[in-house]
């Protein structure tokens, strides 16, 4: 089972990878890791894009087949940012001399931002599926900071976004 989720994901990252290169001639080093940095920057605005849309309808109290449909929408976007993350650390680790450009550090942001979010989100849902009801008073405090960090965490992404579309606003979305 490990062997075929292992194969999905490598297919995965293949398909964020064949995204990032789509329509467009044979690209240098460089050039390569600008398109993997881009992917992962319009990978992270759909994900806060989906987390926004489904805490509205949360919030909004609006049927649980439309909460489900967002919920569904949310897991498959920060799946995708985790694949868009992982695939601009191996490219990073091939390809790193960019220290004197804007675009490189504003782009490594993104990533550690995305990392972050992505590690707190994990923690949240682990915690919120363990034992139903019988979450004791520590508990409840653990997982409402914990909810406090996730959230403190998107926010931190979003704003990374916001610096990377200020130094490659030619990389999509917003």
């Amino acid at each position: 089972m490990m062997q075929e989720m292992g194969k999905a994901q490598r297919g995965s990252r293949s398909a964020v990878a064949g995204q990032a290169s789509t329509g467009k001639k044979k690209s240098s080093a460089p050039a390569a890791l600008i398109d993997i940095a881009d992917t992962l920057y319009r990978t992270a605005v759909t994900s806060c894009s989906e987390h926004r849309r489904y805490a509205d309808l949360v919030e909004r109290s609006v049927a649980d087949a439309e909460q489900k449909s967002a919920r569904l929408a949310v897991r498959a976007c920060d799946e995708a940012l985790d694949e868009a993350a992982d695939l601009y650390e191996v490219a990073c680790l091939k390809e790193s001399n960019h220290a004197d450009d804007a675009w490189w550090h504003r782009a490594n942001m993104v990533w550690r931002a995305a990392k972050e979010f992505l590690r707190h989100h994990a923690s949240s849902d682990k915690m919120t599926r363990g034992a139903p009801g019988h979450h004791g008073r520590g508990e409840l405090l653990e997982l409402t900071i914990e909810y406090k960090l996730e959230a403190s965490a998107i926010l931190r992404l979003r704003h990374t976004i916001d610096a990377y579309r200020e130094v490659r606003p030619e990389a999509g979305p917003e």
